[in-house]
């Protein structure tokens, strides 16, 4: 199969939304209306009108069988509780080899500090400079090390075509994570529309078996393509994912696809700290981005507590929001590593993606931020 994003430049992908007044009809008019750009020779379309969550899920097959595979994923789906799923580092040697003891040890930081779930083999594990063999060896050695203390959200991101990222989402799937990530922009190439994106995640959940519970990231590698709302409910209606890591960093829009979203099992997960408030008041399952790396008690408690404690998590929050330039600054993911050293983390700073020298002045903010983190944890654990 010719790889989808051949001689095709990078580029940010953002589709015209729905109507307002059309997005609190999600799967009966929305959803509906975005399987009619399939044809009928899809599975997924459909000659008669809307169908009900159930129906799509269903509709691959017959009997019993089917309508087993599909509640094994909704149930699949309930062990992602809400919560912080850190995006999980990835420790190097200083030959840039892995350091499977320092990812381990970045795993039980994560799970220590009260984490709902990890996010495996995203961006900031810097997969950008892994072969698909290695991301797949990556996520492999998580799950089994996690070995079910918190759920697994394991990433297979490619550049490669549909048969291949179906195959590797085959292989992703044989340690058990709890649901395997896509990038929404492995699916098709920057150029390419709404209808052809669908017409390729269609061919790519009939090479998957129903059995595996998936998720989308909108990940900025192979190029950055936020989901149209419309496709968002197209994707709900599969009834084949669970798993939203949002990043569109705009609350407006975040309020509206979980308009759409409600009532479906797909749940979005924001990785936007500036709008994650805002988003859990909303409906949002959670959080899942940067920041959990360096304090994930603190983000951890803000997805628990914000609903209990408002006063409290706004000022917290406030705090988070501060970090930001330089948690996610051009010193990262290094400069995690360094911070994660500072709280006793036996790994390098040691990255493929960037020098490992970090200025005074920004050893100097870590420093300081790590003397207010203990303030926090010390004040939420009165």
């Amino acid at each position: 199969m010719i790889d989808i994003f051949a001689k095709q430049p990078p580029a940010i992908i953002e589709r015209t939304e729905a109507p307002r007044n059309h997005r609190r009809a999600f799967l009966g008019q929305t959803a509906a209306t975005m399987l009619t750009v399939l044809g009928a020779a899809s599975p997924l379309a459909s000659a008669s009108g809307p169908k009900s969550t159930a129906t799509l899920r269903t509709s691959r097959g017959s009997g019993a069988k089917k309508e087993s595979t599909a509640l094994k994923n909704e149930n699949q789906a309930d062990r992602l509780p809400p919560g912080s799923y850190p995006a999980l580092l990835t420790a190097f040697r200083k030959d840039l080899s892995i350091d499977w003891h320092g990812v381990d040890q970045l795993i039980d930081f994560c799970i220590q500090g009260g984490s709902a779930g990890i996010f495996a083999g995203g961006l900031s594990a810097e997969i950008d400079f892994m072969s698909d063999r290695e991301k797949a060896q990556l996520v492999e050695h998580i799950v089994r090390y996690t070995n079910g203390r918190v759920p697994v959200v394991a990433c297979v991101i490619t550049r490669g075509s549909i048969e291949t990222q179906a195959e590797l989402i085959r292989q992703a799937s044989t340690p058990r994570p709890d649901a395997v990530a896509i990038s929404v922009g492995q699916l098709a190439a920057p150029a390419e529309d709404e209808r052809t994106w669908i017409r390729h995640c269609d061919e790519l959940l009939r090479k998957t078996p129903e059995q595996i519970p998936l998720a989308f990231y909108e990940c900025p590698w192979p190029y950055h393509r936020l989901l149209a709302d419309g496709t968002i409910a197209w994707v709900a209606g599969t009834g084949r994912f669970c798993f939203l890591k949002d990043t569109c960093c705009n609350i407006e829009r975040i309020r509206s696809r979980l308009e759409l979203l409600r009532g479906s099992r797909l749940k979005l997960y924001n990785a936007n700290t500036k709008t994650l408030l805002d988003s859990l008041a909303a409906g949002a399952a959670g959080f899942c981005g940067i920041g959990a790396n360096y304090a994930p008690e603190l983000y951890a408690w803000l997805c628990r507590e914000y609903a209990h404690e408002p006063s409290v998590a706004s000022e917290l929050h406030h705090y988070l929001q501060s970090c930001v330039s330089l948690t996610e600054g051009p010193a990262y993911p290094v400069l995690a590593k360094e911070y994660l050293r500072r709280h006793g983390l036996k790994i390098g700073r040691f990255s493929r993606r960037r020098s490992t020298e970090l200025s005074r002045g920004i050893v100097r903010r870590l420093e300081q931020m790590r003397v207010a983190e203990d303030l926090w944890k010390a004040r939420l654990q009165r």
